[in-house]
């Protein structure tokens, strides 16, 4: 973010109870339903005129994206919010890509009722974070809640109300057949990007060491070459794997779609971390000037002598090219990170499955 723009939001902040919110957000939902059924939540989002909010989904390092949680004593379960499709445009004064909504947006979540609720009328309220900004300002980010009540009718869930796929069949957006929740889409994703992520430029310092290493277990006939390539492949999927369990065990039970995305936008904070890529880049630096005999690092003869023997068997060769594979996957993080980024944060919308089949 330039240091103008910060200035702008400093400033921004300090008239924000002296200038009315742009923003007015309410709730709608099916008045009436019966325990267990899933009803439409309607967040309705009204913006003054060049005022616009940003998206939950298709989020930049610029802006806050929209987050909307979903609470209250008669809800069971909340499916990932439907929302429309969004503007782009390239804003200056972030200088990132942005994704937003202007004028009247409708958000759509559907929602299931508990099981064991009593008949009459209960609360359900949406809470929705937001930061809004026009072409020369922003406000601080700010939460908005919204209820609606729900009154609840004698009878047992009716078998075509009990499903969230029934609730979302109107909306066209990331429904549970669309690109965000298909397995085979997802798969086609992630394929597409891991082609992607050779040509990135945080690849091309691993590329004569990989040939290197390689070059110089053709010469051994006891390897195999074939399990050496299987074993330098699983580092690099094993490691975006774990990555991926880590996210699914930390939203493990969360059933906020927001709160599942802000784990699954961990690996961003990790990739664009400035000190965790200038550690990387003096390790770069120091191995470069190793190879290259400016710096000489003393090591104990045995250790050598012992190293040297274990590189001539097959299993250290195996192992050493699951390290590789490891090594290329956090080198090359930096710039797979908005492959993987997508990856989790559409994943962390969908199933477990497909977080698993896209890693």
């Amino acid at each position: 973010m330039k240091p103008v723009f910060k200035i702008i939001l400093i400033l921004s902040g300090l008239v924000w109870g002296q200038i009315e919110n742009p923003v007015t957000i309410t709730a709608e939902a099916d008045s009436l339903a019966r325990a267990g059924e899933v009803v439409q939540l309607r967040i309705n989002v009204a913006m003054d005129k060049e005022w616009h909010i940003y998206s939950i989904y298709k989020t930049s390092d610029g802006p806050l994206p929209t987050e909307i949680s979903v609470g209250g004593a008669a809800v069971g379960a909340v499916a990932p919010v439907q929302e429309p499709e969004p503007l782009y445009t390239f804003d200056p004064g972030f200088d990132a890509d942005t994704y937003y909504h202007s004028s009247d947006t409708q958000f759509m979540i559907p929602v299931r009722l508990k099981r064991n609720l009593e008949p009459g009328t209960y609360d359900i309220v949406a809470e929705v974070f937001y930061q809004v900004c026009n072409a020369r300002l922003c406000y601080p980010p700010t939460t908005k809640s919204a209820t609606v009540q729900v009154t609840i009718e004698p009878g047992a869930p009716r078998s075509d109300r009990t499903s969230f796929a029934a609730a979302v069949s109107s909306s066209d957006k990331n429904d549970s057949d669309g690109f965000g929740h298909s397995l085979l889409a997802l798969l086609l994703l992630a394929v597409g990007g891991a082609v992607l992520s050779w040509v990135m430029p945080c690849v091309y310092p691993m590329i004569p060491i990989i040939i290197s290493f390689f070059g110089k277990l053709s010469e051994e006939k006891h390897i195999g070459r074939s399990t050496v390539a299987t074993m330098y492949g699983l580092g690099i999927s094993g490691t975006f794997v774990v990555i991926g369990l880590v996210v699914g065990i930390l939203s493990w039970g969360v059933s906020d779609v927001a709160a599942r995305s802000r784990y699954a936008n961990i690996g961003n904070f990790i990739a664009t971390n400035a000190w965790i890529n200038l550690g990387l880049g003096i390790l770069f630096i120091f191995f470069a000037l190793w190879m290259f005999g400016i710096i000489n690092v003393n090591v104990a003869r045995r250790l050598l002598n012992k190293t040297d023997q274990a590189g001539q068997s097959a299993n250290s060769a195996y192992l050493s090219s699951l390290l590789l594979g490891v090594a290329f996957a956090i080198t090359s993080f930096s710039c797979t990170v908005p492959v993987v980024g997508t990856l989790l944060v559409v994943s962390a919308s969908g199933t477990a499955a497909g977080l698993f089949t896209s890693l």
